[in-house]
């Protein structure tokens, strides 16, 4: 009887594997298939690339410590 319910975890185990697998690789190909394009303002991406520049050497200076 052990064997039997062993059998069966085994088996919804390997399904639910399967199913994750599945659904990964379709999302995968959604994502591949589905390009967009870049629909941000260029003055706002400099702006955000400026902060994060800045955030990134605030952070590596010390300037901007975290506790």
């Amino acid at each position: 009887m052990m064997r039997l319910i062993l059998l069966i975890l085994l088996a919804a185990a390997v399904l639910i594997a399967f199913t994750a697998a599945v659904g990964t690789m379709q999302a995968v190909v959604s994502l591949a298939s589905a390009k967009q394009e870049d629909r941000m303002p260029d003055t706002f991406q400099r702006i955000a690339y400026l902060v994060l520049i800045a955030l990134m050497f605030g952070v590596t200076s010390g300037l901007l410590e975290a506790t």
